[in-house]
């Protein structure tokens, strides 16, 4: 990087602020600018967010990062907003941005990328080595306008920076799709034809977007993804979003409390944008947010008048353009959400809005874009979204439904929001005091633990009133260990039974999905239900049984036949709650064992057991079936992180592996029921060799094997080893004394410069 780029002599260019000030994409503004290395070359990256998660100033950031960088990377940026209704005016915009920026990189003056231009005074500005291109792409232009060929328009502005010559820098796209509305552009679908005309232009390019609306429009397009990164925009954590609330509050010189700030972290749980927009609402009403009241105030007025209000009122306009299907919306909406029973049909749906399948179809494609609702063509269900889009269904559908007096419904919510922030901030406290149980539960894998941290009675006999010192001797000591699971799935108990959460908060009760070993099958797989309980004396017999016994219903409920009870409790349990959750052998842990748990599960887990030939080649042997084939897929995996093979590349390579594996297992006639593997690791290759009697080359190459085999085993295994010779660069069979030996070879992809 040159001197023009050093903290003194940046320029901010598109960024709305300092440097010093963007906070909390850190990593994600590296993942950009590392995507504009020569090495990912026509690659596309596909930024994933979470509805309001906050897109546009981290690619105003990159750009003038970019910018300032001076190298032969050109940096374009364009936020399609919705403004613009149709697929054509967009496409027409972003060619005269990307003729405006490229120039403006070309001269290396910043105020060309601000100015209101024209296509011929670009022309007129353009450096004298660009004016002869440009001119033609100008001409061309003006002739296609007329043409009434809408898509040829679009695709034609969209490829524009393909033109530019060789020598003359590389583009790097930044599309902006935060407010991308597919919807309303008529015959051409704005976000499929900017995947495929990018996606198959050789362009290096960032598209941002909503998660749901652009990964389905890649699909649409039919793009190769093994030519797309995936980054995954989420909302701010805890510590990033109270400084973002800082440094917003700082800038637009809004007096805040530590409390108020916090209250703002948990009530918007680490949405930028929502935090961004209610502290400037805070600036522009004077109002100084020192207390809960001065907050929830503040909030409610912007539900009902202020920002919130015309964010969410602009999205259920395009949702839902007509006024009466909207109210109907609302009402739908609003009383799904309040009732116990979330989740309805299509069908049903189309009924209460009185509108067609076709209408309703693409009102429930913008919800679920969106978030508001989860909708898999048959069943809908509502009830999701923030806090804040749900307050703001309530106060439309009392004003807008129940037609209630203004005053009551803002007494109603004011009050409402008020009792509502002590519990929302006890709840974020007690997840603090609690160690987070949840990262603790995500991070079993494997580990190896004492017993006795799991046994309340005996830990406490054991090591009460001990020194730290004395009962970590005591610990290193313990010969009966505990192998923990390894965690797959981990979500709150209320996700499976929502009377789950009238008992304690959805953080302290989890219900974990896990396989013993990581062996995944069903005779390894195991349920752990957990629950942290609030109480400051030991747990009484009557509560631990009361608690056990929901769990066995849950697990009843849900047909989970092997399941494992942990309770945790501040002090522990009595001795007779002790001895009855250990005739159920159920788990019991203290807050003190719970913290000595997160202290070993946190270190390091060993190594799978393979064994090292040299210094780049591993042997490893896996008896056939039991699913198997995937612990050397995951071997494989590791190994081929080594050599920094991409995502994509080391999916292929697990797949090729499994597939062979199970090639092997189908037609072995070996008597010792193993498969051999070995990986060898060279400078631009993975090669992987996999023997055993069994894999034999059926359909390839007019190989032959010997073997007699079914009809269907033979079409179900020539289409595997097929789907091999697709997935790795070298295939090769070899016949070796006990059967067949299958070598495949992986090689780096080369990087273009």
């Amino acid at each position: 990087m040159n001197k023009r780029s050093s903290s003194e002599n940046f320029r901010r260019i598109l960024g709305r602020v300092t440097q010093y000030d963007f906070v909390g994409r850190g990593d994600e503004l590296s993942r950009i600018m590392a995507h504009a290395e020569p090495a990912n070359a026509g690659r596309g990256l596909l930024l994933l967010m979470e509805p309001s998660a906050g897109v546009s100033e981290l690619l105003r950031q990159a750009y003038d990062q970019i910018f300032n960088r001076r190298s032969e990377v050109i940096p374009i940026y364009f936020a399609f907003t919705r403004h613009e209704t149709t697929a054509v005016s967009a496409a027409i915009e972003f060619l005269n941005t990307f003729l405006q920026q490229y120039i403006a990189y070309r001269r290396d003056e910043p105020v060309v990328s601000h100015s209101t231009l024209t296509l011929q005074d670009l022309v007129e500005l353009a450096p004298p080595a660009d004016v002869e291109w440009i001119e033609q792409l100008v001409d061309s232009y003006t002739r296609l306008r007329f043409s009434n060929d809408d898509k040829a328009l679009v695709r034609f502005c969209l490829g524009a920076p393909q033109r530019i010559p060789a020598g003359r820098g590389r583009p790097l796209i930044m599309l902006d799709g935060a407010q991308l509305a597919d919807y309303l552009n008529g015959v051409v679908v704005l976000g499929t034809e900017v995947l495929r005309v990018f996606g198959r232009g050789g362009f290096t390019f960032v598209l941002a977007g909503l998660r749901r609306q652009i990964l389905a429009a890649a699909h649409e397009a039919k793009c190769n993804f093994e030519l797309l990164d995936i980054l995954r925009l989420q909302q701010l954590d805890t510590t990033q979003a109270a400084l973002l609330v800082e440094h917003v509050a700082r800038r637009q010189h809004v007096t805040i409390s530590e409390a108020a700030r916090d209250l703002l972290v948990q009530q918007f749980a680490g949405n930028p944008f929502f935090i961004s927009i209610f502290l400037q609402a805070a600036r522009e009403k004077n109002a100084s947010l020192d207390s809960y009241l001065d907050c929830e105030r503040l909030y409610v007025d912007e539900l009902l008048g202020g920002h919130l209000h015309r964010h969410f009122a602009e999205l259920l306009e395009e949702i839902a353009p007509r006024l009466d299907t909207r109210h109907l919306l609302i009402r739908v909406l609003w009383e799904a959400a309040a009732g116990e029973d979330q989740t309805s049909t299509f069908e049903g749906w189309r009924k209460r809005l009185h509108v067609t399948a076709g209408e309703l179809q693409e009102i429930l494609q913008r919800l679920h874009a969106q978030e508001f609702v989860n909708w898999d063509q048959g069943i809908v269900e509502a009830g999701v979204g923030p806090q804040a889009w749900k307050d703001y269904l309530k106060v439309r559908y009392r004003l807008d439904v129940l037609n209630d007096p203004r005053a009551l419904v803002v007494a109603d919510a004011l009050a409402d929001s008020l009792k509502r922030a002590p519990h929302t901030m006890a709840r974020h406290y007690k997840q603090i005091a609690g160690g987070g149980l949840r990262e603790l539960i995500g991070r079993f894998n494997c580990q190896r633990i004492p017993s006795v941290l799991f046994d309340y009675a005996t830990f406490s006999r054991k090591y009460k009133g001990a020194e730290s010192d004395t009962i970590a001797a005591g610990l290193e000591a313990e010969a009966d260990l505990l192998k923990l699971p390894q965690t797959v799935h981990l979500a709150s108990c209320a996700a499976f039974n929502s009377d789950m959460r009238q008992l304690t908060d959805d953080e302290r009760c989890l219900l974990a999905h896990t396989f013993e070993d990581g062996a995944y099958s069903d005779a390894q797989q195991v349920i752990w239900f957990t629950a942290d309980l609030e109480a400051k004396l030991e747990v009484d017999v009557d509560v631990a049984r009361a608690w056990y016994e929901r769990f066995e219903t849950l697990a009843e409920t849900l047909s989970f036949t092997r399941y494992q009870i942990w309770l945790i409790s501040n002090e522990g349990f009595t001795e007779e709650a002790s001895r009855f959750l250990n005739r159920r052998k159920a788990f019991s842990s203290s807050r003190s064992q719970l913290g000595l748990i997160a202290e070993r599960v946190g270190e390091p887990v060993p190594a799978p057991v393979v064994q090292t030939t040299e210094a780049n080649e591993f042997l490893m042997v896996v008896p056939m079936g039991e699913d198997n084939e995937l612990i050397a897929a995951s071997t494989a995996e590791q190994i081929a992180r080594r050599l920094l093979f991409r995502p994509e590349a080391i999916n292929q390579i697990k797949t090729a592996v499994v597939e062979a594996c199970i090639n092997a297992s189908e037609h072995s006639f070996s008597p010792d029921r193993k498969i051999y593997q070995r990986f060898r690791l060279e400078s631009d290759r993975l090669v992987v060799t996999i023997s055993s009697r069994g894999i034999v080359p059926a359909n390839l190459n007019g190989a032959s094997s010997g073997l007699e085999i079914s009809e269907a085993a033979e079409e179900r295994r020539g289409w595997g080893l097929k789907l091999i010779r697709t997935l790795m660069d070298e295939v090769e069979f070899e016949r070796v004394d006990e059967g067949t030996s299958l070598r495949m070879t992986k090689y780096l992809r080369q990087s273009s410069s």
